[in-house]
């Protein structure tokens, strides 16, 4: 079967997001099965190779432009968003019909988000399947005016048009099948939960460099807590910083660590500058480190130096691929009880789930495992072995491959 996956991220030069993970794992998962895989995504400079073939995979990236200053024109820069991302989706149709009569596809895979495959489904006759991963209309109720400016009405009535043309659709977790079958109009039936994939290849495991599994540390050892993600209000950045000397105060030899970019704000201003300004104030800020955006290998090094991994999000997580690597890590996680991170992270067992925004309820599960190691032990070893067994990228291949069964036949069945 020859497959494409379409997303303007895929890694490494698109970044390592949740949606060009998912798209790297299942493209090697699916080589390794023996089928055929092409990637179309996106590149930024003329540096990057716009074909690549990388573990027999081929990979065509578009050269596109930000334009940023366009964002800033009064009153149709807040158009800029949607009229970039429609003319980017006209551009990968037009690529997918070329590349149709040059090497026939037998699926295309796109992600839902920003209607990449808008104008695909209406011309190309190859089977699309959809995956959801969180689209603009769900991720608008999360995100204030101060997050984003941008009018997303035309791309979300894109997103739910395309989303009704598919011939298959599938979400990673129960939570976002509900809520595209409900927002859509589709029958949740029609939409199948697999789980990301994630390969604990990479990441380290504890559990055999101490030979007693005990994941402790010696009493005055600093335990480390861990943040990845972007420095954004509604990753949950400001709520962790206002339980940090909470936990200090609890635990003093706590020590936190931020890895992500930093976020400008609407008013121009650092996010990470506003962080420490609330760490100085409150006399704690050389207990907490800033190492901004690293490659996988030193993000490799910061999960092995973890003790505690969190993920405070404010806005909608249909998965949360961050949860999923602190516990392949071994790490137990305190996260946020929204969208589909309940069903990533199961509640006393590979972690602790708290209400978003309640920074007392963040910084009491924080201190709790803090203080008993045994207890990250028990829950960081099972949070690897739920990434080792359910998501495993040939055991989600072979899932998504039942469902691409289904959409060739359905299309076959709707050209007879």
């Amino acid at each position: 079967m020859h497959i494409a996956f379409v997303h303007k991220s895929f890694p490494p030069e698109g970044g390592w997001g949740g949606i060009g993970m998912y798209n790297y794992h299942m493209a090697l998962a699916l080589r390794e099965l023996g089928h055929k895989v092409t990637v179309l995504s996106a590149r930024v400079s003329e540096d990057v190779p716009p074909v690549q073939e990388k573990a027999g995979i081929r990979i065509l990236r578009l050269l596109v432009s930000d334009w940023y200053y366009l964002r800033r024109l009064p009153a149709l820069g807040r158009y800029f968003y949607q009229l970039v991302h429609l003319v980017y989706g006209l551009r990968v149709s037009q690529v997918i019909q070329k590349l149709q009569n040059q090497q026939p596809l037998d699926l295309i895979e796109f992600a839902e988000i920003n209607a990449e495959g808008f104008f695909s489904a209406r011309t190309s006759r190859v089977p699309i399947v959809v995956r959801c991963h969180t689209p603009s209309f769900v991720l608008k109720q999360y995100l204030g005016w101060r997050e984003t400016s941008s009018d997303t009405r035309i791309v979300e009535w894109c997103e739910k048009d395309f989303i009704r043309r598919a011939d298959a659709l599938s979400a990673p977790s129960r939570d976002m099948a509900q809520i595209i079958a409900n927002e859509s109009g589709v029958s949740i039936h029609n939409v199948a939960v697999i789980p990301n994939a994630l390969s604990l290849e990479g990441f380290p495991d504890p559990f055999t460099q101490l030979p007693d599994h005990s994941n402790a540390r010696a009493p005055n050892h600093p335990i480390t807590i861990l943040h990845v993600g972007r420095l954004e209000k509604g990753k949950g950045v400001t709520v962790l910083t206002q339980a940090i000397p909470h936990v200090i105060r609890e635990v003093p030899q706590a020590r936190f660590v931020f890895v992500g970019y930093d976020r400008s704000t609407v008013r121009g201003t650092s996010q990470r500058a506003e962080l420490e300004s609330m760490l100085i104030g409150e006399n704690v800020d050389s207990q907490v480190e800033f190492l901004g955006a690293l490659n996988q290998t030193a993000l490799m090094d910061c999960y092995r130096n973890a003790d505690i991994c969190v993920v405070p999000s404010l806005i909608y997580e249909s998965f949360s691929y961050t949860c999923a690597q602190g516990m392949a890590a071994g790490k137990p996680v305190v996260a946020s009880r929204i969208g589909g991170i309940p069903e990533t992270v199961d509640e006393g067992v590979s972690g602790f789930l708290v209400t978003p925004g309640d920074e007392n309820e963040l910084a009491d599960a924080i201190v709790r495992l803090a203080r008993d190691p045994s207890l990250r032990a028990k829950m960081g070893r099972a949070g690897r072995d739920k990434v080792a067994c359910e998501y495993n990228p040939v055991k989600i291949a072979c899932l998504n491959l039942e469902l691409y069964t289904r959409a060739i036949s359905r299309q076959q069945h709707l050209q007879e």
